[in-house]
């Protein structure tokens, strides 16, 4: 068992070690250029509309609704889809937007999923480019002046921006910051530039109509709409690009478990896309999005798999331990030994150790390129390597959803 273990554990640490100097070396390349300012023409004032689904959002649309009444672009429409909700959504609906002509309202009765009313909307906006909102989320005034430009190349098909976290208030929702500050921010903005963008996140992305309609639509079997958009956009030849100086800002779980409803769904839904998009792998006309994707995905596997082992083998060495503490009456103080010498631990310890100290530089290096203020991130920074053990639980139950075909249910 040692033996594979430290097999494991050697692959592992060079595929990681590869992709973290792989992204460093992207960052270092187009450093320059993350925050480029692209203007938006005088004769290019396009129709936008702004579809929000909501289902059971009484509690946060309203500060949705008050964002988006803040938007500065004019030639805009914003449609409200509300999903069959149980509470006081439609109400709140209606009470925000009474009087602004700007918005209309489409109250369905019965749940339809994310993606059916997404399509609903899709078929009746009379937008050139169509932003799919959450409800729970905030837009920033001028977020549609930054992203229009970006469809100026008529090759782009979507354009994702940097999702930031709303009022991080537990130590769980800070070390969470971290995350979406760096992979849903400069993480998206690498991969528009390697062509290989493969979520374009719910909180806010903008598509182009003409492609939606020529790609028809969501897919509403799937429950991570907005992940297995992606790939059919890169299947139909169409870029994904990101403007990271856009920020659209979301609420995050509050609970563990709260947050294990949602990781279970979004890596439940990124297997059954993976599966279903699986003839796009290794092939030349999908370019580098072919060859990352499934890189990814066997990196987490296989660091999944050095995870359950490495439980197994500190389990087994625990009851060994305590087996032959029997034979000192159990005088632990005794025979207790604490080492500072980094030798001392073996040299599968200490690759592992890297592994989590070169994602934290990873992190840090990420907060400083795009100019978010180091103090804010402070205590997430110490929560972060808390996420490293909870991937594993939420990567191995979709895993274990998957092969035992369970329904995942949308919360």
């Amino acid at each position: 068992m040692n033996i594979w273990f430290n097999v494991l554990m050697y692959l592992v640490w060079f595929l990681a070690t590869f992709y973290s100097v792989y992204f460093f070396l992207t960052i270092a390349v187009y450093r320059k250029d993350l925050f480029e300012k692209r203007k938006l023409p005088r004769s290019f004032r396009p129709r936008v509309t702004f579809l929000i689904p909501a289902y059971n959002e009484a509690k946060s649309i309203a500060d949705s609704l008050k964002s988006m009444k803040k938007v500065t672009y004019k030639n805009i429409e914003f449609i409200v889809l509300n999903d069959g909700s149980k509470d006081d959504t439609s109400k709140i609906v209606r009470e925000n937007i009474k009087g602004d002509d700007r918005f209309s309202f489409i109250d369905n009765k019965e749940n339809k999923g994310k993606a059916g009313v997404l399509n609903q909307g899709i078929k009746i906006c009379t937008g050139d480019f169509v932003a799919c909102m959450d409800a729970d989320s905030v837009v920033e005034p001028n977020i549609v002046q930054k992203v229009i430009p970006y469809f100026l190349d008529e090759k782009t098909g979507a354009v994702t921006v940097s999702v930031e976290v709303k009022n991080p208030k537990s130590f769980l929702q800070k070390a969470m910051a971290v995350e979406f500050a760096i992979g849903l921010s400069l993480f998206l903005k690498i991969f528009s530039y390697l062509k290989c963008v493969f979520v374009t996140p719910g909180p806010f992305s903008m598509y182009r109509k003409s492609m939606l309609n020529e790609i028809g639509g969501y897919d509403e079997t799937n429950i991570t709409e907005d992940h297995e958009i992606a790939f059919r956009v890169n299947k139909s030849k169409y870029n994904i690009e990101n403007c990271i100086d856009a920020r659209v800002y979301t609420i995050l779980p509050r609970t563990f478990k709260q947050l294990y409803v949602q990781r279970r769904r979004w890596y439940s839904g990124a297997i059954q896309t993976f599966m279903k998009h699986r003839k796009m792998m290794f092939k030349k006309e999908s370019g580098f999005f072919g060859v990352y994707i499934p890189f990814h995905y066997t990196l987490i596997i296989l660091g999944l798999f050095t995870f359950l082992a490495s439980i197994y083998l500190s389990i087994s060495r625990f009851i060994r331990e305590i087996l032959y503490y029997q034979y000192t009456g159990f005088n632990f103080f005794d025979h207790f030994s604490l080492s500072l010498d980094p030798l001392m631990y073996g040299r599968v310890n200490l690759l592992g150790t890297s592994l989590v100290a070169a994602a934290m530089i990873l992190m840090i290096v990420g907060i400083i390129v795009t100019r978010r203020k180091f103090r804010n991130y402070n205590l997430g920074l110490i929560g972060f390597p808390l996420l490293f053990i909870l991937y594993q639980v939420y990567w191995g139950s979709a895993i274990w959803n998957a092969i035992n075909n369970k329904k995942v249910k949308w919360r």
